[in-house]
């Protein structure tokens, strides 16, 4: 049954750096194709989501760099440092209204299409999830969050980088995701850093909101490209061959 078309707002997180691609500007910043990755990310943002306006997650030293790039109607909130994905939205809730969900993208993940954007906010809507999320199937490991489902579907395990102790193929969270601001400010505050990187995770959210039988949906994508991300000067190059005008 079809639900009620929620209104989102884009949450774009980039506050990274990119120390591996040896640049003296945030890797958000960077340009492919002429204009910077995070610009790249804010157009398919606004045009999915139909709002006209966006919270990006930066930096608080760069923001006179993130203002002079980007020309769209955006709020700036500040992760001075980099403690997680889930640390930098809940630094960016105040920004977000009461009645507005999040769609949440990270600045760095430019392959990630408008088809498949489109596919998440569809299954958003229409099946009246709490939390929807952009997966692939894979027959590779990735440091990636790994999805795990039971016979009929449901998700019953989110975790961040957990090393897959079945054979393949494996389903992993690649990054896009739309969530219930309620759900965020539930769970976000109850969060405990992790064991090695002493961050917080947006997965950690999810798997508390599975936890608590929340509806949590995932749309798969059969694109290989939009797995990729770019933490070195190589990653750049390749992306342009899959990068369009």
């Amino acid at each position: 049954m079809k639900g009620p078309v929620s209104v989102m707002i884009p949450v774009i997180l980039a506050a990274g750096m990119g120390k591996r691609l040896k640049s003296l500007v945030p890797k958000p910043l960077m340009n492919m194709k002429g204009r910077p990755m995070v610009k790249h990310v804010l157009e398919k943002a606004f045009e999915v989501s139909k709002c006209d306006r966006a919270v990006v997650v930066i930096n608080l030293d760069f923001e006179r760099d993130f203002a002079d790039s980007i020309v769209f109607p955006v709020s700036y909130a500040y992760q001075e440092t980099p403690r997680g994905t889930a640390d930098a939205l809940q630094k960016a809730l105040q920004l977000v209204p009461e009645d507005e969900d999040i769609l949440v993208l990270c600045a760095d993940l430019i392959l990630i299409s408008r088809e498949s954007l489109n596919s998440l906010v569809e299954l958003y809507n229409e099946s009246s999830c709490d939390i929807t999320f952009l997966s692939r199937i894979t027959q590779t490991k990735y440091p990636c969050t790994l999805v795990e489902k039971d016979e009929s579907g449901r998700v019953v395990s989110f975790e961040e980088k957990k090393v897959p102790d079945c054979d393949p193929p494996w389903e992993f969270y690649i990054g896009p995701i739309i969530l219930k601001k309620s759900v965020v400010e539930t769970f976000s505050y109850a969060l405990k850093p992790n064991k090695l990187t002493g961050e917080i995770y947006i997965s950690d959210i999810v798997s508390m909101a599975v936890a608590d039988n929340k509806i949590v949906c995932g749309f798969r994508t059969s694109n290989t490209d939009e797995f990729l991300g770019f933490n070195t000067p190589e990653d750049l190059k390749n992306a342009e061959r899959f990068l369009g005008d």
